[in-house]
């Protein structure tokens, strides 16, 4: 047989066609070929391609071709799939996400494909390239085997050196544990993170041993005014929790991963009762997550209610959004749990068996309250119902429990509010969530709601995209879902104890960033991390009107709650913060990047940028930062995959130091 270098070939071919698509997903994606990674990726690729070709060697020649060309076109289609998902969700995905949500959103893939830009389309011609050349000119098979377990070798030599770049650059456990995706993509390429987000399913979470400095208190979250009744009690007294029996049960656990998550939790501080503790103690709370909901929904002239419900409630003006995995549903899980979502799974469908004796419904229900939930769409994206089961929520109602009017797009919120609102308007004390659609995506082609309202919205708007249009037209049926909703308290008598809380699971899908910029009035959507700066409001008679202008997220709503409830809770199990504790409030986002009262801090950068004009950073608290909240990353996935919670429930329902001496 004629040697025409089979390895020698494939590897230079395969290495070439590897090399492009990483630079075409790079300029794409990060505007940027060549920066300080570039070297650390071409050796990453190079060590791939090695052992790749290495193994196809072996093989006989077409069935290597095949494989090689194969593994070409597999790493542009994942290219594809990246940024598809990054412009039509706002964020990269992983294999472990993207696996379980397929089979989910399968009606969701002609909008996927719409999501794919002209020029995402160039990652293809690599492979095609590739696939061209070993069809005209195909090597023969090699005889000898000394050259494929060299090549393999040298994959071994690549990859060491790769790895060695990589602990110099300081990211050996981001790039062990890829839980940040776009920094991990950007900082070792498509064909890396692949290989290691596979591998890191086999990896087990490690809490960094490090000392944690005392979050320093900035004084950003006072609020401009405050209206209290003054027939509220407010407590005074200390937040005193006995840890006597869980250290018993700690120390006498043989789990390691157990008694680590002990010993962390444990040691977190207990933030202490304050002035709004038990403001809110007896009400009534309806707690809702609604659809895509953005300052552009609220509009004095369209959207009355909702703008009403924001000037005269408690407005937080800087709170943020974090988009995880699963937006929608991990949106709505942080706010139950308080809990980080892993970044390579649907999180809530991933852990819907465990047990969260700690999430909002739960602690509603231990305090007598009647605790349920709806939404008006099916759980077809997001294992709701057995969720829910595991939190303590006693009633579940989506759109197949009840007879919804079929419409062309998403169901109405105003509907559901008519359908649901008498399952718990009577029942003495209720705590009742809503997961809202009608706001959801598409805006970009008509829908019965997208449609309805469009001559008011004309009239108001009409220089507006349509998109936006569209988008305002089912706001416009959201505000009629809160003022029914309203209304149905009023008639009840039930308006002046029940306190609304709304908020966001996400800024608009699929709208392109500079409209969402362009169309919000209140605030600069395009300085720092504005684009996932959402509304979040709490509406109640008793409360009054306020602006909250501190740093808060979607983790630290659950917390703030539980602390105007006045709940029997250990604020130690949640990974956000009272809002009006003394403690800094940080907002995680998946990424890596993060807010604190002080500033951003940009991972891909490296850089914190302070809030306060000329003020010098401090490295000390960011980088002690960066390992509470790698910390906290890790913590959360040691819980899920430990199913924590299954055995500490007790913890749930902490007893005070006075309680004990009794």
């Amino acid at each position: 047989m004629k040697r025409n270098g089979f390895f020698l070939q494939i590897w230079i071919r395969l290495s070439l066609a590897l090399l492009l698509t990483e630079g075409i997903f790079r300029v794409i994606s990060f505007q940027t070929a060549a920066d300080a990674s570039a070297v650390k990726i071409v050796v990453f690729v190079m060590a791939s391609a090695s052992f790749l070709t290495g193994l196809l060697s072996f093989l006989p020649v077409k069935a290597g071709l095949f494989l090689a060309d194969l593994s070409a076109l597999t790493a542009a289609l994942f290219a594809m799939l990246q940024m598809g998902m990054k412009n039509m969700m706002g964020n990269y995905t992983s294999l472990r996400a993207g696996q379980d949500m397929l089979g989910r959103v399968t009606e969701y893939v002609p909008l996927f494909l719409k999501a794919l830009k002209p020029s995402f389309y160039t990652v293809l011609l690599p492979p095609a390239l590739m696939i061209f050349i070993n069809f005209r000119y195909p090597p023969e098979k090699e005889n000898e085997k000394t050259v494929s377990l060299l090549g393999i070798i040298i994959s071994m030599i690549l990859g060491y050196s790769g790895r060695v770049m990589t602990e110099a650059d300081g990211q050996t456990a981001l790039y062990r544990q890829p839980k940040y995706i776009e920094k991990s993509l950007k900082e070792f390429g498509l064909i890396t993170f692949l290989v290691r987000d596979l591998l890191s399913v086999t990896q087990k979470e490690e809490l960094m041993n490090v000392e944690i400095k005392p979050e320093e208190t900035g004084d950003a979250q006072k609020t401009e005014e405050t209206v209290l009744s003054e027939e509220t009690p407010l407590p005074e007294r200390h937040r005193e929790i006995d840890d006597t029996k869980w250290k018993q049960i700690s120390e006498a656990e043989t789990d390691e991963t157990m008694k680590t998550i002990d010993q962390y939790l444990m040691n977190r501080e207990i933030t202490d009762c304050n002035d709004m503790t038990g403001i809110l103690k007896g009400k009534n709370l309806i707690y809702i997550m609604i659809e895509a909901f953005d300052y552009i929904a609220v509009d004095p002239d369209l959207t009355p209610t909702l703008y009403m419900m924001k000037e005269d409630g408690w407005d937080f003006t800087r709170h943020y959004t974090p988009k995880y995995s699963c937006t929608t549903g991990e949106s709505e899980f942080i706010s139950e749990v308080s809990l980080i979502p892993e970044s390579d799974v649907c999180t809530p469908n991933e852990y819907a068996d465990n047990a969260f004796p700690q999430s909002i419904f739960q602690i509603f229900a231990n305090e007598g309250y009647f605790s349920s939930a709806y939404h008006n769409w099916k759980d077809e994206f997001y294992d709701r119902r057995k969720l829910y089961a595991n939190s303590g929520c006693q009633l579940y109602l989506n759109h197949d429990d009840q007879d919804y009017e079929q419409l062309w797009g998403w169901p109405s919120d105003y509907e559901m509010m008519e359908l649901t609102v008498p399952e718990y308007i009577d029942r003495e004390r209720f705590f009742t969530l809503y997961v809202t659609s009608t706001t959801h995506f598409p805006y970009d082609a008509d829908s019965d709601l997208g449609t309805r309202y469009l001559d008011r919205v004309n009239e108001v708007h009409p220089d507006y995209p349509m998109n936006i249009k569209r988008y305002l037209s089912k706001a416009i049926e959201l505000d009629r879902a809160m003022a029914y909703l309203l209304k149905q308290l009023k008639v009840h008598n039930r308006l002046e104890e029940t306190a609304i809380l709304f908020f966001a699971d996400h800024h608009p899908l699929k709208t392109d960033l500079q409209e969402i910029a362009e169309y919000t009035y209140e605030i600069d959507r395009t300085e720092g991390l504005n684009i996932d700066r959402t509304p979040f409001v709490i509406y109640s008679p008793v409360l009054g009107k306020a602006k909250q202008n501190g740093v808060n997220s979607t983790f630290d709503i659950l917390p703030t709650i539980l602390n105007m409830y006045d709940m029997n809770f250990d604020p130690r199990l949640y990974l956000g913060t009272d809002y009006f504790s003394d403690k800094e409030k940080v907002v995680y986002f998946p990424d890596g990047n993060w807010i604190s009262e002080h500033g951003i801090y940009y991972i891909g950068s490296g850089t914190f940028v302070p809030f306060e004009e000329g003020a010098e950073t401090d490295e000390s608290y960011v980088s002690s930062m960066n390992a509470e909240i790698s910390n906290l990353f890790a913590l959360s996935s040691m819980i899920y995959r430990s199913d924590y919670f299954a055995s500490r429930e007790f913890v749930t329902r902490p007893e005070s130091k006075e309680d004990m001496n009794r």
